[in-house]
């Protein structure tokens, strides 16, 4: 990672992030990658690469009050539901790489890899949730549900289930 640390902005520093200069955490039973950070965007943007995602890593249905959202889907098909109050209710789109995504704040989202894994970028804006994202760490299964209260306290609210099977 190369950083201009000569610029004076409140925006953050010109940064540049090569693939091997990634820092790799674990997030539930699966991890992701760091591209950005919090701290060298202003607190503007949090980016992550979640590269072997499985259908049973998707999140439960939920919205960000304080966040926009924006996925890129690098390898395999997803489907997102986006928009109404449950899974039931949201719109449904399957996409496959190359397609962009975005969830603006105060609009339920879920996504889902449907043939296996897949790989996605996923960007957030401005970076409240950093903090919760990394500080998760490994479990067998997703817990969101015990994670509620922190959830919260970044602005998230879980409204439905995670997606099965792509239902």
């Amino acid at each position: 990672m190369q950083t201009d640390e000569t610029v004076d902005s409140p925006f953050g520093v010109p940064i540049v992030v090569r693939p091997d200069e990634v820092e790799r955490h674990d997030y539930y039973a699966t991890g992701f990658d760091v591209i950005l950070r919090a701290e060298a965007t202003g607190g503007r943007y949090f980016m992550i690469r979640e590269r072997d995602m499985k259908p049973e890593d998707a999140p439960p249905f939920h919205l960000h009050t304080r966040e926009d959202e924006v996925w890129i889907v690098n390898s395999g098909r997803f489907r997102f539901w986006i928009g109404g109050d449950s899974l039931a209710t949201a719109a449904v789109h399957d996409v496959g790489p190359g397609a962009v995504v975005y969830g603006p704040r105060d609009v339920a989202h879920s996504f889902q890899p449907l043939d296996g894994t897949g790989d996605v970028t996923i960007l957030l804006s401005p970076a409240d949730s950093q903090g919760y994202f990394l500080g998760v760490g490994a479990a067998e299964e997703r817990e969101d549900f015990a994670n509620l209260d922190r959830l919260a306290a970044v602005g998230v609210r879980v409204l439905d289930r995670a997606p099965v099977n792509g239902a």
